[in-house]
């Protein structure tokens, strides 16, 4: 699919039981790909490690309960927001970008921050994914630096209030 196809094939849910590889690996091939150009191999490897225990990433999982953008049947993306506003995990399969599928995601996410009640979201978000989070009303705080071990990474803690955009 290229930048310029519709999102009519699109939908968005929540992620199912069993689905927690499939995330696994759209989590680590997105930021091994797409991710690469803001980050160096050493960085993206310390990111998305290639081995991960699958009890800890199923436990996050199912605690994030992410929504899943489906394109075609099959998970074109995903990301979770956690009750305290918090974006968590926005990630969009490295063939799918620039289709709809975050702008997707984003919407859900707004929608259930809106029935939740929530005044504002907050997420961290990557070099990559700024541009995307400040076209959908997120600005930046403040410029962070993530210790993965003894990798250092630069990310944004960004917020979007949602009562005023």
């Amino acid at each position: 699919m290229n930048g310029n196809s519709g999102t009519s094939d699109l939908h968005v849910r929540r992620y199912r039981a069993g689905e927690e590889a499939v995330l696994r690996e759209l989590f680590y091939n997105t930021i091994r790909t797409v991710n690469l150009r803001d980050y160096s191999p050493e960085q993206v490897r310390a990111w998305a490690p290639g081995e991960m225990d699958p009890d800890r990433w199923r436990a996050r999982i199912v605690a994030m309960n992410p929504f899943v953008c489906v394109s075609q049947d099959q998970i074109a993306g995903y990301a979770g927001l956690l009750l305290t506003g918090h974006v968590d995990h926005f990630f969009v399969h490295r063939d799918k970008q620039r289709c709809g599928v975050g702008r997707m995601l984003m919407q859900a996410i707004i929608d259930e921050a809106t029935r939740l009640s929530l005044s504002e979201l907050t997420s961290d978000v990557s070099i990559t994914a700024r541009p995307f989070f400040e076209a959908h009303g997120f600005r930046v705080e403040q410029q962070q630096s993530v210790s993965l071990g003894a990798v250092n990474l630069t990310n944004f803690r960004m917020k979007r209030n949602l009562h005023s955009v």
